[in-house]
């Protein structure tokens, strides 16, 4: 009897671990979205006049009249777009950021509805088994009984953490992925494109250019949350610069094929690196978790070896 009860109350234990680790990463979600979301606010006031200050060169003024006479419109023009384009880039990426961390507050509302009612499942189930142990069982093991309780509560949230950090690094290393297909056609495209290639050719590969940059704002927000998953289960966490290809190469020279193609190659050979410490990283929580699971089970077979003995 005892032994059936306690298998129940290790599957209401992992439950409740998960619901523990779920509604922490809520709460620091809910403040994140409400500082991310201010600074996106002040990004796109910041994108606004960029735009406007293009705006003015652009048209006829006291301004674009003296620039035009001291032959230093177009220089002062390529100034503003540069900006213009920055702006619009961190305030592009930073919109990335706040729908992931939206996407990812609805999903762990999700994960919380079916254990919204385990707590109260344990506090039954944790009634019955004292109710038997005080009958059963002596002073000795009734607290040695505790103390693998405990022990084992604190192995499982720990073990749920590194799920999570495991779960964040999974996408992330998808959207990596993602990045690496792109820039190799890129790449590829490139190279076709500095032997003899057409204008169909440009466009394919510039195409390219622009899923990675995609993958790259992505990728951003996903380091942040694979970072946050990481701190919390004490891991070193990674850098990635979050400056993007598109930026450059917008701005050269369409003859400048060269230039083009080691830019890629160099982002290329930059995912390739992300792409190896995040695998190092999963393996190393996956190792993480088999050592927590061979832990728990040992404990657990303690466990069951003092109610045995009691019974």
């Amino acid at each position: 009897m005892l032994r059936e009860l306690n298998a129940k109350i290790n599957k209401v234990k992992d439950d409740l671990a998960s619901k523990e680790i779920l509604e922490k990463k809520l709460e620091k979600y809910k403040v994140q979205i409400e500082v991310d979301e201010n600074e996106l606010r002040e990004l796109g006031i910041s994108m606004k006049k960029e735009y406007k200050d293009v705006e003015k060169l652009e048209k006829l003024s006291l301004v674009n009249l003296i620039s035009t006479l001291m032959k230093n419109k177009e220089v002062k023009l390529e100034k503003e777009q540069r900006e213009y384009l920055m702006a619009k880039i961190k305030y592009d990426e930073h919109t990335t950021k706040v729908t992931l961390f939206k996407e990812n507050i609805e999903n762990i509302k999700a994960r919380l509805l079916p254990l919204r009612d385990c707590h109260i499942k344990h506090k039954e189930l944790l009634r019955k088994k004292i109710e038997l142990i005080k009958n059963l069982g002596d002073n000795y093991n009734k607290n040695k009984l505790e103390e693998l309780e405990h022990e084992i509560d604190r192995d499982l949230r720990n073990k749920k953490g590194i799920e999570e950090a495991e779960l964040a690094g999974r996408s992330l290393l998808r959207e990596v992925s993602n990045a690496e297909k792109s820039l190799n056609s890129a790449s590829n495209w490139g190279i076709y494109d500095i032997v003899g290639g057409d204008l169909i050719s440009s466009m394919i590969k510039h195409d390219k250019i622009n899923e990675a940059e995609s993958s790259f704002r992505n990728i951003s927000s996903l380091i942040t949350r694979f970072n946050k998953e990481l701190g919390d289960v004490s891991c070193e966490g990674i850098t990635m610069s979050g400056t993007t290809i598109a930026f450059d190469i917008f701005f050269d020279n369409i003859f400048t094929d060269f230039s083009v193609q080691s830019k890629i190659n160099k982002s290329l050979n930059n995912v390739v690196t992300l792409k190896g410490k995040v695998e190092g990283i999963i393996n190393n929580l996956v190792n993480q978790k088999k050592d927590l699971n061979r832990l728990i089970s040992r404990k657990r077979n303690e466990y069951n070896t003092i109610i045995d003995n009691i019974l």
